[in-house]
């Protein structure tokens, strides 16, 4: 009887303790009160459970409104939830791979044909995605493009290799995807320089010692043309993409034609940029890509400090940012 009675007041005790603190348990297991108190103990995970009252008696976690009369507190108790206290930040889960589910009748179509000087005609027929942006990857080039109110688009693209593939995606989700064999792909060299946003960026080609404004001067509004490339005469650019689309995705690509100019020079690539308010005080991020006779040379990610904002709406160059295009006649 008597021992019954100690079990009884024992628990009576707990229960009031339960109703004033809390309690917390590291992991999964406790330390004894004689274990060695200079041992390692693992708390990198957290498992809390708290039980407690505030001064006014109002249940907190579950707990009844009982301040002082011991009552079966235990049924009561909710479980937290295990909480990582290390480096929570960086415990981010792994994305799996997103996949689309098409509706009844809706179809993304992707057709392909070869054009002059290794560029591709890129035709999408999306009759669900009326005027909306979608992604078209290429290799490493990635760009924004739109549909017009039918779902429809058609896109030229610089081919990088002669085994092209071009992926499309709307809604960060791939729809569509087709290759295309570019024989002639061999013949040029190109250069690409890309980014996500909306700065204003430029790829300037300066072709056989030309300076900014001459003839040799190669850049997005210029008027020289693939027909010019083709025709063995000189190179063009290209500009790729939208500022205006949800994720700006933009490219400039500079096409030289390499296999049908003998001569002897070099030609520099630079970046310009426009100081904005956007982008002044900023660091900016792009990447640039060369291709030698249709043979991938590596991408390269490059950053870039913008002046302060006292700067706006100056322009300035970027150099040695890309390898230099070297001729020699043949």
């Amino acid at each position: 009887m008597s021992r019954m009675k100690s079990v009884g007041t024992a628990l009576a005790t707990f229960s009031i303790a339960l109703g004033v603190g809390f309690i917390m348990q590291y992991g999964e297991e406790t330390t004894s009160r004689g274990a060695d108190q200079n041992a390692e103990i693992d708390r990198s995970v957290v498992r809390s459970v708290m039980v407690t009252t505030n001064a006014q008696g109002d249940s907190v976690f579950g707990v009844p409104d009982v301040v002082t009369t011991p009552l079966a507190h235990i049924e009561n108790v909710q479980t937290v939830a295990a909480v990582d206290e290390t480096y929570k930040e960086m415990a981010v889960p792994t994305m799996g791979t997103i996949l689309a589910v098409p509706f009844d009748d809706c179809h993304t179509d992707v057709s392909v044909q070869p054009d002059v000087a290794a560029m591709v005609e890129l035709t999408v027929s999306s009759p669900c995605y009326g005027n909306e942006y979608f992604v078209i990857r290429h290799e490493e080039m990635v760009f924004s493009a739109i549909t017009d109110d039918d779902g429809n688009a058609t896109v030229k693209v610089p081919a990088l290799s002669a085994d092209a593939i071009f992926a499309i995606s709307f809604r960060n989700v791939e729809e569509g995807r087709v290759s295309l064999i570019v024989p002639d792909v061999g013949l040029y060299d190109r250069a690409v320089l890309q980014w996500q946003g909306r700065h204003n960026l430029q790829l300037h080609a300066l072709e056989f010692g030309a300076k900014i404004g001459d003839a040799g001067h190669i850049w997005s509004a210029s008027t020289h043309s693939p027909e010019q490339a083709y025709a063995g005469e000189r190179g063009f650019m290209v500009h790729l993409g939208t500022p205006d689309a949800e994720i700006p995705y933009q490219a400039e690509v500079y096409t030289f034609p390499s296999g049908l100019l003998n001569r002897d020079g070099a030609i520099v690539l630079q970046i310009g940029v426009t100081i904005t308010d956007d982008n002044c005080g900023r660091e900016i991020d792009a990447t640039t890509i060369q291709t030698n006779a249709g043979q991938m040379l590596v991408a390269q990610d490059l950053k870039a400090s913008m002046p302060g904002c006292g700067a706006v709406g100056d322009f300035m160059m970027l150099r040695d940012r890309f390898e230099d295009v070297t001729l020699a006649s043949r």
